[in-house]
């Protein structure tokens, strides 16, 4: 079960790099074989398409990634297996010379977490056993505090750091250890997450950039349920951007 989620994960995660690259790579190549003319009132026009980095104050864009194999984390959160697709806006607060500063906002309508479980079971009058079993639940997002700051500005290739903070709602209560013997061994629907990451910037012609990075993403409910347990993720994800 725990190689069949983690090959999940990682096909998801491909299948979002591959269709961010080839869609960038597919723009690029009709791009090429237009023909401009060489109006002088539209060469600034021309110029800005054929910059190599988005020169826009606002970008939209879509993201998708997977946590990967995390033996660094220890615990219950150590088995969480999670997956998102997102959408993204960012503002640019500061432009300077070899610096970008953005805000960032993500709008996630896709959420799955599959989790481990261990839980109490009465199998005869004096005897307890634990049956360990994982829970899959659904779910979308909402992350409005977001920052990102890219290095080399106005450069094909932007590295950059960025993290941020938001909110998930389940469908159901998460996590959720209830047995007989512990009835009220449940989370919450509202759980509250932070990540911090860096990554890469690839710019693209047309206000475009293709994205793929690393962050380290935190989700638990904050003691708002009668369980709290913080599932932690290494997660990779890659994605488009559109300046306008």
């Amino acid at each position: 079960m725990i190689i069949f989620n983690v090959s999940r994960s990682t096909t998801l995660w491909l299948i979002v790099l591959v269709f961010s690259f080839n869609f960038a790579q597919a723009q690029n190549s009709s791009n090429s074989t237009d023909k401009s003319t060489k109006n002088p009132q539209n060469e600034s026009v021309a110029a800005d398409s054929l910059t190599e980095y988005s020169t826009k104050p606002n970008e939209i864009g879509f993201w998708g990634g997977t946590s990967t194999v995390h033996k660094d984390l220890r615990g219950e959160s150590a088995g969480g297996n999670f997956q998102m697709l997102g959408f993204r806006y960012s503002h640019r607060m500061l432009d300077g010379k070899s610096v970008k500063l953005r805000y960032t906002l993500d709008l996630i309508p896709v959420a799955v977490l599959n989790y481990p479980r261990e839980r109490p079971f009465q199998t005869a009058a004096n005897t307890t056993e634990l049956v360990r079993d994982r829970k899959t639940v659904y779910g979308l997002g909402f992350a409005p505090g977001g920052l990102q700051l890219n290095f080399r500005n106005r450069k094909k290739y932007q590295p950059f750091v960025g993290g941020g903070l938001g909110f998930m709602y389940f469908t159901q209560v998460t996590p959720d250890f209830r047995t007989p013997l512990q009835p009220r061994a449940t989370g919450a629907k509202i759980n509250y997450t932070a990540d911090i990451g860096g990554g890469l910037e690839i710019g693209l012609k047309k206000n475009r950039n293709f994205i793929i990075g690393y962050k380290y993403h935190h989700l638990s409910n904050l003691y708002t349920g009668n369980l709290n347990i913080g599932y932690n993720s290494n997660f990779v994800y890659a994605g488009m951007n559109f300046g306008y």
